[in-house]
């Protein structure tokens, strides 16, 4: 008998190593159902809805109206916003919402610089399930496609269009993208996927999906893609022309004083929306060294003889494309500028080295 449960063990390692496969799956790589046609009734379709948010000069700093997500929404949106300034369509992520706090802050350096903010409201439909919710990206990127097509018809152009999408809201972004491109022969200027409960594209449910099938960088002229959260929420694939891996794209540093804060899975796919609303901001601040892979990039090792760098934010340069990995600290305001530079021990969790005081150490 003894022998028997020996040959079970080691029939079982013997199992187990032969079957490691080295990448990480991540989290619900597969969902039922996303390689199939969804369909949204009419009712549906009618209840869909964007908030147009326009430049002001007076105390509020911007106009709101609400238009529905149609073709006579369009119209709405034609008479409460300039068609002929720059434009900027928001899609937010699961269970988020137009009114949500963070969207609106993502908002204010957009209308600060003049431009107008379309924002689609996506909280009634995809507060289902997240796998359900997933599914229905497709249908609600395609409609939203549309609604972008009449109103270049109307005069915007897509030179001036440019669409950032966070976690769902980035692949609903793409799907739109590409519905755009299909009925007007243009593409956007700008893609851009976080992590806003992504600004990073999310992963579950679309990590196995070919890559056209989901956030892709021909979906725009210029595409980008913040990763914080590559093996939960958010996806580890390279998805744009320039990629930016903070800290590696696992897991974001978080410490106050000297008390540690762990940042795991909701906490790093959130950060990234944080990252981005302070580039905004601090335009050449976030700097990111150029990496030969994302496994270079996961663990920092980017620092050879020649370094390569990129900027997270408006300023990003789309003419240097590829994997960048941008270091942070652990406290706000983040960057790190030009000391971003210099390789730190221990990569992104340099800061656990810190020796405490002896005197901490009684206990």
């Amino acid at each position: 008998m003894k022998s028997v449960v020996i040959f079970v063990i080691c029939l079982s390692v013997s199992i187990l190593a032969g079957n490691d496969t080295g990448y990480p799956a991540g989290l619900m790589a597969e969902c039922p159902g996303m390689t199939k046609n969804t369909t949204l009734s009419e009712e549906t379709k009618n209840s869909l809805r964007v908030v147009v948010l326009c430049p002001d000069k007076g105390w509020l700093a911007s106009r709101e109206e609400s238009c529905p997500l149609d073709y006579k929404g369009v119209a709405c949106v034609s008479k409460h916003i300039d068609l002929k300034k720059k434009t900027l369509v928001y899609i937010s992520g699961y269970l988020d919402a137009s009114f949500s706090p963070i969207v609106r802050a993502l908002t204010i350096p957009y209308l600060e610089r003049g431009r107008n903010v379309i924002i689609m409201e996506i909280y009634p439909i995809l507060h289902r399930s997240y796998p359900i919710a997933a599914r229905l990206t497709k249908p609600l990127g395609y409609l939203l496609g549309e609604f972008l097509s009449h109103l270049t018809h109307k005069g915007l152009s897509h030179t001036k269009l440019e669409l950032l999408g966070g976690s769902l809201g980035a692949h609903i972004a793409y799907y739109a993208a590409t519905k755009y491109y299909e009925l007007t022969h243009y593409k956007p200027t700008r893609l851009t996927g976080k992590l806003y409960i992504s600004l990073d594209p999310a992963g579950p449910c679309f990590r196995s999906l070919p890559p056209r099938d989901r956030f892709h960088s021909d979906g725009a002229l210029k595409v980008d893609a913040i990763h914080t959260n590559i093996d939960g929420f958010g996806i580890p694939d390279p998805v744009g022309h320039v990629d930016f891996y903070v800290n590696g794209g696992e897991f974001q540093p978080s410490m106050v004083s000297d008390y540690l804060l762990p940042c795991f899975q909701l906490c790093s796919h959130v950060r990234s929306a944080i990252y981005w609303l302070i580039a905004s901001y601090e335009k050449h601040q976030f700097v990111g060294v150029k990496c030969n892979s994302v496994a270079e990039a996961r663990h920092g090792k980017c620092y050879y003889r020649s370094v390569d760098t990129n900027v997270l934010g408006p300023k990003t340069n789309f003419s240097r494309p590829g994997i960048y990995y941008l270091p942070t600290t652990e406290n706000k305001p983040f960057y790190m500028g030009k000391e971003g530079l210099k390789k730190r021990k221990y990569d992104v969790n340099h800061y656990l080295l810190q020796v405490s005081p002896e005197k901490d150490m009684i206990i």
